[in-house]
């Protein structure tokens, strides 16, 4: 089962032997539980799963419970692996036990992209998601509705790119619903991490999340020397959601160069100036500059902390960024 996911577990210098947990188990499980985990985290980063699993029941439930705690899947292999096991094991299992789950894979065919919506939809438990396509409306809902204990509370998109129009779905099937209110509210934290290749306004961009009424934190992007006219709709739209968003504590907006003038200074370009009086105006808004080909370079080794710093870092600076 380690082939499936990539784990948290931290590589640490002490040394472990299996018999701390081998010769007398029952010592070690009478230790809370959090202790135990960070035990047998410790002894995963020299022992195989399937190994420490053998051991006796109650171990072999502690490490799934390491395991599946954050699931990445970054190729097609892992991905059809991971589709397999959903199959073989009830959807309360990964309900109850991930907590994360990354799609770094973008499918590149139909088959592919239904495996990773059904990856996606029994994870119910999930807190966060980070994805690299808009997997559809539908897909969401099925991971937080009928939650008693709230539901996904952050989501990472890496590009507007399907949000109007998902690939792969019959021409029938593309006009979305709103997620419903009760579902999306329970969204504090969104990320639409890079532009698309086709012009996707703020407000299309939010609308298959529902209301967002407890947004908090909310990442949008744009492309120098694009549409002027799209650019002022960008404005615009920001200006409005900021306003219409009570509750947001951050909006950053991250300025990306054109594909083909990565060199370019993008703090000098128009839509930079536009943005950065909005941000004058209101200390929410956050500009950043950002790299072309971050989302592949930052997954490109399967990682999983990615995405969990951008905020942390935000919140280090104050007024723009650059």
């Amino acid at each position: 089962m380690a082939t499936l996911t990539t784990t948290l577990t931290a590589y640490r210098t002490r040394r472990f032997s299996l018999s701390l947990v081998s010769a007398k188990p029952s010592p070690l499980l009478n230790l809370p539980a959090e202790l135990v985990l960070d035990i047998l985290e410790s002894v995963l980063s020299q022992v195989k799963p399937s190994t420490l699993s053998t051991i006796s029941k109650v171990i072999s439930r502690f490490v799934d419970i390491i395991l599946y705690r954050t699931v990445v899947l970054h190729s097609k292999e892992s991905l059809i692996l991971f589709h397999r096991t959903t199959l073989s094991r009830s959807p309360a299992f990964f309900a109850s036990h991930v907590k994360k789950l990354v799609v770094a894979y973008k499918p590149h065919n139909a088959v592919n992209y239904h495996r990773a919506q059904r990856s996606i939809a029994v994870c119910g438990g999930a807190r966060s998601l980070l994805l690299s396509m808009w997997f559809g409306s539908d897909c969401l809902a099925s991971v937080m509705e009928g939650r008693t204990d709230g539901g996904v509370s952050e989501i990472t998109l890496h590009s507007t790119d399907g949000i109007e129009a998902p690939i792969y779905l019959p021409a029938q099937n593309q006009k979305e619903l709103q997620l419903a209110d009760i579902v999306s509210d329970s969204i504090t934290h969104l990320r639409i991490c890079e532009p698309g290749e086709v012009w996707v306004s703020p407000e299309d961009t939010l609308l298959p999340f529902g209301a967002l009424l407890n947004l908090t934190h909310l990442q949008l992007s744009r492309r120098t020397n694009s549409n002027s006219d799209n650019d002022l709709i960008f404005q615009l739209q920001v200006r409005s959601i900021l306003q219409t968003h009570p509750a947001l504590s951050v909006l950053a907006v991250v300025i990306y160069p054109q594909l083909w003038a990565a060199d370019e200074d993008v703090s000098e370009s128009d839509i930079w100036v536009m943005m950065h009086q909005v941000a004058e105006q209101d200390g929410r808004l956050r500009l950043v500059e950002g790299k072309n080909d971050d989302w592949a370079t930052q997954w490109r080794n399967g990682g999983s902390n990615v995405g969990s710093r951008f905020w942390a870092d935000l919140s280090k600076c104050s007024g723009a960024l650059s």
